[in-house]
């Protein structure tokens, strides 16, 4: 009996001193956003469960073990009040509760919102309320979360430092200040220069992602934002509220409008082509309609689908659960989503 004793313990020796290998789908990221939500400041029972349940689900996604997190915009519903508490305090102690690494990518109702009528007094106008976004949470080269990771930003300060780009295993990551429309810039009355500024960093910014993950070569890109640019809202054949409002889910074949205060046309269109130039596949991350919905070959906005692409819908408001996210190349889905509950 010694002779395949020792066999067998000369065999895991020899397993041990192997590099391991990650197996396939073994690279994943979480995702979440437009949470926690209180539409109604008076009813305070409600607002105060929504709040322990985001609490919750910080706790469920660092149970999962995975290291790292989006966060895709709206860390309050557009009602309440652009205060310190609501876009500063409490956003930064539910990122901190991540265990691992939180990367922050902005919403409408973070700062364009700020201009609603509907917005609780108390709250400070759209441009300070970005300015004091960029200073707590985009002073440094690194995430958000009790362990952050390095991030590539386009200036250490002013119009795009909120936007970050990273790569983890075979996948390049991007976010970018893209604010919702239906109810977002399309009542944003401040600097529409500055809103000119900031659509023009994201171009840039996306040339660049598809720039390094092509020179790289990688298999996967994904591009986080907060706006849907599908919403029936954006589109040419709903150009009155109550018609686009009656297809919440959004078409992701529809032709754009052109008449948005942000040019969403302008992004979408540049997308497509360098989404068609990619040799990879592109993730197109976002909230703002807070319906679970994956889309493959979404529309470019002129009609047309965007090569190489999916479009996931993370969910938010009522649905307050976060995605689990696992990127396979070669796979026939390359991107796989998986909810993870409070």
């Amino acid at each position: 009996m010694r002779l395949p004793l020792l066999a067998l313990l000369s065999l895991l020796a020899a397993c041990a001193s192997l590099p391991l290998v990650q197996p396939l789908g073994g690279q994943e990221f979480l995702a979440w956003g437009d949470m926690p939500y209180c539409r109604n400041v008076a009813d305070t029972a409600t607002c105060a469960r929504n709040e322990a349940t985001t609490t919750r689900l910080v706790q469920a996604m660092n149970r999962t073990g995975v290291r790292t997190a989006i966060f895709v915009g709206d860390t309050k519903a557009s009602q309440v009040a652009c205060d310190l508490f609501h876009l500063v305090t409490r956003p930064a102690m539910l990122f901190g509760a991540f265990d691992g690494a939180m990367v922050y990518a902005l919403g409408d109702n973070d700062w364009t919102d700020c201009a609603r009528p509907t917005v609780a007094p108390g709250g400070v106008a759209p441009m300070v309320a970005l300015a004091q976004l960029r200073e707590a949470f985009f002073p440094a080269d690194r995430s958000l979360g009790a362990r952050p990771i390095p991030l590539q930003r386009p200036a250490p300060r002013g119009t795009g430092v909120e936007n970050a780009r990273w790569q983890e295993g075979q996948a390049l990551f991007a976010t970018f200040n893209i604010p919702g429309e239906p109810a977002g810039t399309s009542v944003f009355p401040g600097d529409r220069a500055a809103m000119a500024e900031i659509a023009a960093a994201n171009l840039a910014w996306l040339d660049a992602a598809f720039a390094e993950a092509s020179a790289k070569r990688l298999p996967a890109l994904v591009l986080a934002f907060q706006a849907d640019l599908w919403h029936p809202c954006l589109m040419e054949q709903h150009r009155a509220s109550a018609a686009c409002w009656r297809e919440p889910k959004g078409r992701p074949d529809g032709v754009m409008r052109t008449d948005n205060v942000y040019d969403y046309a302008g992004f979408l269109q540049r997308l497509a082509q360098r989404s068609a130039a990619f040799g990879g596949q592109v993730l197109l991350l976002h909230g703002d309609s807070h319906e679970w919905r994956e889309d493959r070959n979404p529309g470019d906005g002129q009609g047309r689908a965007i090569p190489n692409a999916t479009r996931f819908v993370v969910p938010g408001e009522d649905d307050m659960r976060a995605v689990r996210v696992r990127i396979t190349p070669g796979a026939a889905r390359v991107f796989s989503f998986v909810e993870v509950r409070p």
